[in-house]
């Protein structure tokens, strides 16, 4: 069967509501409801249609998924051939020949239907296939009526193909998820689409794209055995698991397992993440200066052949900074519990960067008017306390200095001027890789439990007086394969407790930010800011459920 030939789906009002097809639908997703512009069918408010009353799901060439897009949304589905009608509390499959109701068993109902293109349209694409060149040449009066006529009808043209994941991630913010035996139903979702794609790739017998199947079937597979752990009893999900899947870290998971109090403190930052979602809106926006500048230094690290896989990916979301974009600089709490200024796609504080042997100038926070900064005298004594800070002495020669804003009102980094690492990725990656790759001191083996999870750490602890790796004979923290983080941490007086916050927070926006991404927006543009490998929204979903239900 060609392309043109493969059946599609349509829509037909029951005959006493006067028998109007819609279609044909070729998307993943119908929406019905009252709202013009999410809807693809629309139905009078008056009815007691809701703005989105009922989702069409297609999983193949016969199989679909119908479910109501709220709880309240009351939809009644009457099998082929039935007469008595069921009402449907949770999504439900369905064939051709059912036919569904909306409001009431009496309301206004539908017949699914899959049949073939129209003609006109199959002929539209024969034609168009044959053309040579684009643009003003395919323009006519018939083909501008023929889309007008089905931009009228259905509406579907103003969406364009929908991802899975996108409905499983409006599925969630619809509340209809939190029933524990609903993440079956997105196993059974997921599980007859990557199916199909393996039936589909079997036959085509194309190497390339069955390789790229059964990683997606075996992905399902590993999905399905989770799902499968957890039962209805979601709450017994373990965090570790959920972060190890989430993450492909083949070492965060028994990080986590093993050392309680960054456990801990880890799903306290995660919660605080999820509640702040809205901050780290630009993960699913390609074109966000934000998000472009993130995708580059995710990409940078994947690049590095220097850095074990679990460091560099854990590594990546110290850039996922909310407020990452809205100028050169941004203010920090320190190590010392001080408001600094902090610099680069990385964030660094001055200290941390020479901590890390990095070439950077010194600068200071300063919060009130900026006519109190016009002295160079002013700004050079507030540069001299940063250098002091950072266990450096200040320069006889005289300094060239100034000021820039942080954000809109009162909020300063007052600078020494001249070159800045902390501005140059690549500068910073290889400073990265001489204290944190598989030869650096003070650190675990890679690929031991607490290895990734400990370079995490000593790229916070950077910012400690004591730790500095650059100079110091015997820095502290030391790190080794038998001692967990915390308890390492721990013989920090008074400073520990920081970078084992700070390690917790990357570990947590590791895990969550992608759930995040991947439930919220377009596949296409979240793989533009975050590659192609991206966790499953079946796992994301009872991560969703456990960080929003437990305490």
């Amino acid at each position: 069967m060609s392309v043109d030939d493969e059946l599609v789906l349509y829509l037909d009002l029951s005959p006493e509501f006067g028998g109007t097809r819609f279609g044909p639908f070729e998307q993943l997703e119908v929406r019905l409801g009252s709202n013009g512009d999410r809807c693809h069918i629309v139905l009078p408010e008056s009815l007691g249609v809701l703005n989105e009353h009922v989702r069409l799901i297609r999983q193949g060439q016969q199989n679909l998924i119908l479910a109501p897009a709220e709880r309240t949304a009351t939809v009644f589905l009457f099998k082929q051939g039935g007469r008595r009608s069921t009402q449907l509390y949770t999504p439900t499959a369905v064939r051709p020949g059912d036919a569904f109701a909306l409001v009431t068993p009496d309301g206004p109902k539908f017949i699914l239907r899959m049949d073939e293109l129209p003609e006109e349209v199959k002929a539209e694409r024969a034609k168009a296939k044959n053309r040579s060149g684009v643009g003003r040449g395919r323009l006519s009066a018939k083909s501008m009526a023929v889309e007008t006529k089905r931009q009228v009808w259905t509406r579907i043209l103003v969406f364009g193909p929908m991802q899975m994941v996108q409905k499983i991630g409006t599925f969630v913010r619809s509340g209809a998820i939190y029933q524990p035996r609903n993440v079956f139903l997105g196993i059974m979702i997921f599980g007859g689409w990557i199916v199909g794609g393996a039936m589909s790739c079997r036959s085509s017998g194309q190497k390339k794209a069955l390789g790229t199947t059964i990683t997606k079937y075996e992905d399902c597979q590993a999905d399905r055995d989770l799902a499968m752990r957890i039962g209805d009893d979601v709450e017994g999900a373990k965090m570790e698991e959920l972060a190890a899947k989430i993450t492909g870290s083949i070492t965060l998971g028994s990080a986590l397992e093993q050392d309680q109090k960054l456990r801990a403190k880890f799903k306290e930052r995660a919660q605080t993440i999820l509640s702040q979602k809205k901050y780290f809106s630009w993960l699913i926006k390609p074109t966000d200066r934000q998000a472009q500048v993130f995708g580059g230094w995710r990409e940078r690290l994947a690049d590095e052949e220097d850095l074990d896989r679990d460091t560099a990916g854990l590594l990546t979301w110290i850039a996922a900074n909310a407020k990452l974009g809205r100028g050169e600089f941004d203010v920090v709490v320190d190590s010392e519990s001080t408001d600094v200024c902090a610099r680069g796609p990385a964030r660094l504080t001055f200290r941390q960067a020479v901590h890390f042997g990095l070439l950077a100038q010194p600068d200071a926070y300063f919060r009130g008017q900026s006519a109190s900064l016009d002295a160079p005298k002013d700004r050079e004594e507030l540069l001299e306390q940063t250098v002091l800070a950072a266990g450096k002495t200040w320069p006889e020669e005289p300094v060239e200095s100034s000021f820039r804003p942080i954000r809109a009102g009162e909020d300063y980094c007052v600078i020494l001027e001249g070159d800045d690492d902390r501005d140059r990725e690549r500068r910073v990656l290889r400073a990265i890789r001489r204290h944190l790759g598989p030869d650096a001191k003070y650190l675990p083996p890679t690929e031991t439990t607490f290895s990734a999870v400990a370079r995490i750490a000593k790229f916070w602890a950077g910012d400690l007086v004591v730790a500095d790796y650059e100079e110091s004979k015997d820095p502290r923290p030391v790190f080794d394969a038998d001692t967990s983080v915390s308890a390492v941490l721990d013989g920090i007086e008074g400073r520990g407790e920081w970078v084992l916050t700070r390690t917790a927070d990357t570990l947590a926006r590791s895990v969550v930010l992608p759930c995040l991404a991947v439930l919220q927006g377009d596949a296409d543009d979240v793989k533009k800011v975050l590659g192609d490998d991206l966790p499953s929204p079946v796992t994301c979903l009872v991560l969703d459920w456990k960080l929003r239900n437990e305490p």
